[in-house]
């Protein structure tokens, strides 16, 4: 797959927290050779948008069988020109391209809360408003070529 990823990912109950540009699928049925592809695909969609925030529409839950809550974000032109880069990549599962990030199982949105009023010594993160991606991700299978979008200008 090729991700953006996000600055700060407090907000997400996930070990990877990412917004997916293109999932390739399973990668028994790709060529080594094509990691390199993908990263290349990846920088070059860096380099269309550089650091970017995006806002956050709402929460959802989506899945059919594995049921997520995800942040549902609003598009740029840059983030749509960088996916239009990295389509090709697609394994067309979803036709329609609808940039969000997973924050957890279902019903994970409903247990983070910003409660002001408590006031003990921990206090759970709120979901953000805008989330800001400051890096890119090609991962293929267990392998995670990370890099930082700062240091591509």
């Amino acid at each position: 797959m090729i991700a953006f990823l996000p600055q700060d990912g407090s907000w997400c109950k996930q070990d990877f927290p990412h917004m997916t540009l293109a999932y390739v699928g399973p990668i028994a049925d790709r060529s080594d050779s094509d990691f390199g592809a993908l990263a290349k695909d990846a920088v070059s969609a860096a380099r269309i948008t550089g650091s970017f925030s995006l806002n956050v529409m709402g929460v959802e839950e989506w899945g059919e069988i594995e049921r997520v809550d995800v942040l549902t974000l609003y598009p740029t032109p840059q983030l749509l020109l960088a996916r239009n880069l990295v389509e090709k990549w697609d394994t067309g599962e979803f036709p329609e391209y609808k940039p969000h990030a997973t924050i957890g199982p279902a019903g994970s949105a409903t247990s983070i809360k910003d409660d002001s009023s408590y006031r003990g010594l921990y206090r759970t993160p709120a979901l953000p408003s805008r989330l800001y991606f400051n890096r890119i991700a090609a991962t293929w299978g267990d392998k995670r070529l990370i890099f930082d979008m700062s240091d591509m200008y």
